[in-house]
Parts: structure tokens; sequence; C-alpha cells
């Protein structure tokens, strides 16, 4: 017997830094945790109320499967969930699938939440790594490069917001700290490199600013083969000479 809406145990899905299910205080194992029926919630949670449609599920997780065995695999895994996750019904929808938010949290929602409403230092909370990092589908290709842009996308959002905290910064070490760890989720971005570089001048540490702009003309050149932005070379030459930034 399914307990009632007081009784139902909360489930919070996390996908920043790895992915895993918890209920209450504790993080769940065992089968309702497979691989593929993780991927469902994590499909369904990024797709929030929009919800995501069968076919679309079934493309992502069973992409080599005909569509009577993509559409029993779902059905299976649909009907497996909703009994062993024991937390009242965590599906809603027929032909488009959504999460029930009566039933399940996820920290995507949380974080773009609080993007939506610029409470940025929130969000940045709540980005413990990068989205849904080390986990993997086997035989699911359409799955890995929705989770690859995904992952690029979160990542970008994340730099925005840490962009958004430096430019509000009290302190222009706090300033600095903030551009840093933009950069680190955005290191091929010029400007926010400029812009860390010009922080680390602000608070005196111009040998900072040097590694920093070096390093982003290496890696642009070693990782993309693309030449340094010309600002960049202006600013190398310029810390090398000890001279005014301009």
């Amino acid at each position: 017997m399914n307990p009632g809406p007081s009784m139902t145990p909360q489930l919070r899905l996390l996908t920043f830094g790895g992915v895993n299910l918890r209920v209450g205080d504790s993080t769940m194992t065992g089968a309702a945790t497979g691989r593929r029926r993780l991927a469902l919630l994590v499909l369904l949670a990024v797709a929030r109320d929009r919800g995501l449609n069968r076919d679309k599920v079934q493309a992502y997780l069973w992409p080599e499967s005909d569509a009577e065995q993509a559409r029993h695999g779902l059905n299976q895994m649909v009907y497996f969930q909703r009994r062993r996750l024991e937390s009242g019904d965590v599906f809603i929808g027929k032909k488009t699938l959504r999460l029930n938010r009566a039933v399940i949290t996820a920290d995507v929602w949380d974080f773009e939440d609080a993007l939506d409403t610029g409470a940025h230092e929130v969000a940045v909370g709540l980005y413990a790594g990068p989205f849904l990092d080390g986990f993997f589908v086997r035989e699911a290709p359409g799955f890995e490069r929705w989770v690859d842009e995904q992952r690029r996308r979160f990542a970008e959002r994340c730099a925005h917001a840490f962009g958004q905290l430096a430019a509000a910064a009290p302190t222009k070490h706090q300033a600095a700290e903030w551009w840093r760890r933009a950069a680190e989720l955005n290191p091929y971005h010029t400007d926010t490199v400029l812009r860390l570089a010009n922080a680390w001048v602000a608070i005196g540490d111009r040998a900072a600013a040097l590694r920093c702009a070096q390093q982003h003309a290496d890696l642009l050149q070693t990782e993309l083969g693309l030449p340094p932005d010309p600002n960049v070379v202006r600013m190398i030459e310029q810390l090398r000479q000890g001279c005014e930034l301009g």
C-alpha cells in the first residue's frame, strides 16, 4: 500500500558533480538506481514541466531497438520505478512524461530557478560540479550527446553567475575570486580570462595576471589550434614590460 500524501518520502535527484537519488537523508542504491532508470529521471528533470514525449525518451535510451521493443522497455521501466520508489507516483502524464513535483525535487530546478530570480550566490552553491560528471549509459549515443550539451549549458550559466557576483563584489579580492571560479568553468572564454587578469592586476598581483593570460593563450593553441585574441597578446606584452594596462 502506498503511503498517503503526508507520509510520502521526498525524493531528491542530484545531478551536479555526478548523479544520485536520495530519499530523506539517505542515498538510494539497488535496482531503482540503474543507469537507464536514473537517465530517465534526469531527462525528465531537465525537461521540467514541458515533459518529454515518450518517443523521444525511447530514442535517447533505446536507440538500437525497434519501436515495439523500445516502447516495451520504457513501459517496464516506468512501471518498475513507480513500484520500487514507493513514494507515490513519480511520473505523471501518458504520451508526454513529466516528473511529479509533489514527490520529487531536483537540483537542476533549484539551480535554474535561482539564476532566473537573480539569486546568483544560491545558484553557484548548488553547482557541485559538472552535470552528470562520470555518468554514462552504454549504447545510447544520443543520450551522451544530450549530456554533453547540457553539461556545457549548465557550466556556462554557472560561469555567468560567477561573473555577475564578481561585478557586484564589495572588494577587489572577492571580485578576483569570483572571476577565478568563472574562468575555471569556462577557460576558453577570452573575455572571462581578461577580466580575471585585470582583477589580479587590481589587487597588485601582476604575476598571477601574466600566468592567467599566458595559460589561456597556450590552451587555445594546444587544445583548439587557435591563435590567442589580440587583446590577450597585448596584455601579455604589457605585463611583461611592466607597462600600465590599456
